[in-house]
């Protein structure tokens, strides 16, 4: 037998004890023995309602009980006040119309606790469901007002008094019958629906069997009376009810009917996990069945950090009040995690290192790739001079003549000039729009370098900007060559001007030649101009807006 079980039978022992006591008392006259009795059931009710205030987890029912347990107590001690204090007619007909008080409300409650039975902390309740109240209220202001209209009890003229034989009962008596058996009807049949165990033919006994024996203590009631000695023993119709309510609201809770902040062992005991509760010597308090036996040494440890207890457990620790708490985790999940983990890892970083290769190949393929693009689009932008520079090697091979040897050779030193900064300007130019007019700048100035080498008076100018388009730096320097290029067997001397206005950039360019070319080839929006002293001047600004 369980812990919960067996103080379960030590406190149903005790409050039979004590009612044995208060029947004793009542068989077996003492002096004092009503209030003493009254004072007896008071701490029994009192007691559950404690103990219903501490146990019970739904708010609505809890209040519900207790406000039951409170109008118990009203009855009682009303009872007692009536019976061994109440001195004058009025006062003793004021208390009985009390009773009526509990007896409306007792049964109400019980059937508003009902519906509580189906529902969970958070869910939403009927919307008129106080308007249950509404009847009882209205009968028992019914009934404390009698004296005014006497429609639950007539009285003879002068004889409104409890012991008249001579008063009658009225609709509103009836009415009150009515409620509390309707209440109890309804509250009986509710139970027994609950009571059955789902999908079995089972059903929980232990909340049927006060409704059983109220029920026939109300139907032997007019009887027993009639009996002496069972008279003495059960007389008090006022206690059997109270005590009949409270063991079946109690036995409700011990079903699991009525939730309940109680059966933790039970439920720690049996539950699947692997738990120990100890004191603080290491002594076991309270154990589950799947926990695996441990030693002090190991509990010890478990307390300062995790304790590998085989491959797939680990022991934890903690302090609670007065003791320790120990659990065992299973980490089979855990460890198979790792390990497939472990694999993983394994498996990517070959993975890795085949991508790594793959990487730096076809990074390699692709540098490769982009130089032979800018390779292959430098020899396109340069593929007419390079031609020209062959045809002047091979007349160079050709040719024994000392002067034209030395011509052939400054035309080379210029085409290969362009090609070098030509080449460079490909090289920048790719990598962004804008660049610097430096770049430029030092084209202008090394090709300009090589006519003077060729003994040809060059001068460049460039406006001083930080910035220059890249295809506008590509068509300045072109146009550049191509006037050179165009002019170059008579060419003494050029002045080049590159200049930035607000339509864009543009050239201006005065040349002094023997042999005036007629236009330029590839650069028809090169105007072309010449004076009266020979002198050949060169123009090529943008369109508005555009660009050249």
């Amino acid at each position: 037998m369980t812990k919960v079980r067996l103080g379960n039978l030590w406190l149903a022992a005790a409050v039979a004890g004590v009612i044995l006591c208060a029947v004793l008392m009542r068989a077996f006259y003492m002096p004092y023995s009503g209030f003493l009795r009254t004072v007896l059931y008071n701490i029994l009710i009192f007691s559950w309602a404690v103990s219903v205030w501490w146990r019970i987890l739904h708010a609505q029912t809890r209040h519900c009980l207790l406000g039951a347990a409170a109008l118990m107590l009203f009855w009682l001690d009303i009872r007692l006040i009536r019976y061994d204090f109440a001195q004058t007619p009025e006062m003793l007909r004021r208390l009985w119309y009390a009773y009526y008080i509990p007896m409306l409300l007792i049964p109400t409650l019980a059937l508003y606790t009902l519906f509580f039975l189906d529902r969970g902390q958070s869910a939403p309740l009927y919307k008129y469901r106080y308007m249950i109240f509404v009847f009882p209220v209205a009968l028992f202001c019914l009934v404390l007002t009698n004296d005014c209209h006497q429609l639950a009890f007539a009285f003879p003229p002068g004889q409104e008094v409890l012991g008249s034989p001579d008063y009658t009962y009225r609709f509103v008596y009836y009415l009150c019958l009515l409620w509390i058996f309707s209440c109890a009807v309804f509250t009986v049949v509710y139970l027994v629906r609950r009571c059955r165990i789902p999908h079995t033919k089972r059903i929980l006994w232990l909340p049927l069997v006060p409704i059983f024996f109220a029920t026939l203590y109300a139907l032997l009631y007019k009887h027993i009376l009639n009996v002496p000695w069972m008279h003495a023993i059960a007389g008090d119709m006022t206690v059997v009810q109270c005590l009949t309510f409270t063991a079946t609201f109690e036995a409700c809770i011990q079903c699991g009917l009525i939730q309940s902040n109680m059966g933790y062992g039970t439920l720690f005991e049996v539950s699947m996990a692997k738990g120990l509760i100890t004191d603080r010597a290491f002594v076991p308090v309270q154990c589950s069945m799947q926990a695996a036996p441990l030693r002090e040494e190991q509990l010890r440890q478990a307390l300062t950090g995790s304790v590998q207890l085989d491959a797939t457990t680990q022991l934890h620790g903690h302090p609670i009040r007065k003791g320790y708490v120990f659990w065992q985790e299973d980490i089979t999940e855990l460890v198979a995690l790792l390990e497939e983990l472990r694999l993983t890892q394994e498996e990517l970083h070959d993975i890795g290192d085949i991508i790594q290769a793959e990487t730096a190949q076809k990074a390699q393929w692709l540098k490769l790739s982009e130089q032979n693009r800018l390779y292959d689009k430098i020899e396109t932008v340069t593929a007419r001079q390079l031609a020209r520079i062959q045809e002047y090697l091979i007349a160079l091979r050709a040719t024994d003549d000392v002067d034209t040897a030395r011509r052939l050779l400054k035309h080379i030193v210029i085409l290969g000039t362009y090609i070098k900064r030509r080449s460079n300007l490909v090289f920048v130019c790719d990598k962004a729009e804008d660049i610097d007019t430096t770049e430029l700048r030092l084209s202008l100035f090394e090709s300009a370098e090589s006519l003077r080498l060729s003994d040809i008076r060059c001068a460049v100018q460039i406006t001083d900007t930080a910035k220059i388009p890249s295809a506008s730096a590509v068509a300045i320097y072109d146009a550049f060559e191509a006037i050179i290029e165009a002019t170059l067997p008579g060419l003494q001397e050029i002045l080049f001007c590159a200049e930035h206005t607000a339509q864009g950039w543009g050239l201006r360019c005065s040349v002094q030649c023997t042999d005036a070319p007629a236009a330029l080839p590839g650069l028809p929006q090169m105007q072309l101009e010449r004076d009266e002293d020979g002198l050949l001047y060169f123009t090529m600004f943008p369109a508005e807006g555009g660009s050249l």
